[in-house]
């Protein structure tokens, strides 16, 4: 008896392990590619426009596929559909180091966004049952502080491998990093329960994608993501180009919102579980991400290092936001992964929109007044989370 229960440990461990080296894995291939916006963008003969089309086409694929994610997983299982996400995300990572024509590139990067939209919220149903219920807020925030781990790597890291290889190896190696982390998956994690057999309903679908709360706190991760994406995207190549650094020194600067993020995520997932002060814990976040993207319109070095630190902490969002999503009343067992996938999809289409308005922004006014007008937005986005919620929506 003992004995089983040690094994059933060690593979919970495991599973634990591989699902944050994968997490990790994952967030390099997101991040990489603005690592290398300045190689790209001579290779291809493009401007701060282009790469904000090729940023928007992974967000969209990230985010047109979250809640078909969502239903997939609650149809055939979080560890199928994550791990067919983590390989089909890696396969088109790995191939867009053999690219020829730009928009090869966005085709490919908008694919990479489809498997990473199947791997997410199963991800994130598969790390809460790896801990007991009252620690899962630490193990959702140890899973997103490996988000956070492979941002900073992909961000600074790959600024360095580029410089030494070349742009086009080092996306491949992060190809084969998430390969890697797949293998890992298909390795370590359980199987998915046996169950009867699950028929996604119509009604239920309703039930979740129309609970109010869950649609406030989508549109709270949209504002914080809108923010975050400005600064986590578009910092090194604005650094480079209008600070003139060179890449590996704009590489550090913009890695450290991720750095302070690897922390700032499970001590607010601890947070999450000791508190019931949710919307407050979202509006001081999303208050502090404004004021960080308002900082870089300084326009120097320090304002910059400044709003990534700051920046940093407001990612404890996303873990009370995923953490509140899964427990809301609307959301079945079955449909958790759905909840999260939902909340998820909104902040999505930040990713998309923020870029392209961003660039557009720049080359209509310069950067002051973009990182300006990017913090007024990110700050009324993020307000909506003050708005009242129907009893019905609340937590249980």
């Amino acid at each position: 008896m003992g004995s089983a229960v040690a094994l059933k440990r060690v593979l919970n461990r495991s599973a634990v392990v591989s699902l944050v080296l994968s997490r990790t894995a994952y967030s390099i291939i997101w991040y990489n590619v603005a690592a290398v916006y300045t190689f790209i963008a001579y290779d291809f003969a493009q401007n701060i426009s282009g790469l904000g089309v090729l940023t928007a086409s992974f967000y969209v694929g990230v985010g047109l596929f979250q809640i078909p994610g969502g239903i997939v997983a609650a149809r055939f299982g979080p560890r199928k559909t994550a791990i067919y996400g983590m390989f089909l995300s890696s396969a088109a990572a790995f191939l867009t180091a053999f690219t020829f024509e730009f928009y090869q590139l966005v085709l490919l990067r908008f694919v990479v966004g489809v498997g990473m939209a199947l791997f997410f919220a199963p991800g994130i149903t598969l790390i809460a049952k790896a801990f007991r219920r009252e620690s899962q807020g630490l193990g959702v925030g140890v899973f997103n502080g490996g988000f956070y781990l492979g941002s900073a790597l992909g961000l600074f890291g790959w600024s360095v491998l580029a410089e030494l290889t070349g742009w086009r190896l080092s996306l491949a190696v992060s190809g084969g990093l998430g390969f890697l982390g797949g293998f890992l998956l298909l390795a370590y994690l359980p199987r998915d329960e046996l169950r009867k057999e699950f028929t996604v309903k119509m009604v239920d679908l309703r039930r979740v994608l129309s609970n109010r709360w869950l649609m406030l706190l989508s549109l709270e991760l949209f504002g914080i993501g809108s923010g975050q994406i400005l600064i986590a995207t578009f910092m090194i190549y604005y650094l480079e180009q209008s600070l003139k650094l060179g890449p590996a020194s704009a590489g550090i600067i913009g890695s450290l919102t991720p750095l302070c993020a690897i922390l700032a995520s499970p001590l607010f997932g601890i947070l999450y579980d000791k508190t019931k002060k949710i919307r407050l814990l979202l509006f001081l976040l999303g208050a502090v991400l404004a004021l960080a993207v308002g900082m870089v319109a300084i326009g120097n070095v320090y304002s910059a290092i400044g709003a990534t630190l700051i920046a940093g902490t407001s990612s404890g969002a996303f873990t009370i936001a995923y953490l509140a999503a899964r427990k809301v009343r609307a959301a079945s067992a079955e449909y958790q992964t759905l909840a999260v996938s939902w909340v998820n999809t909104i902040q999505m289409v930040a990713g998309f929109w923020s870029p392209v308005a961003f660039s557009l922004l720049v080359i209509s006014f310069g950067y002051a007044t973009s990182w300006l007008v990017g913090a007024a937005y990110t700050f009324f986005l993020i307000s909506v989370i003050l708005l009242p919620s129907e009893r019905r929506a609340r937590l249980a």
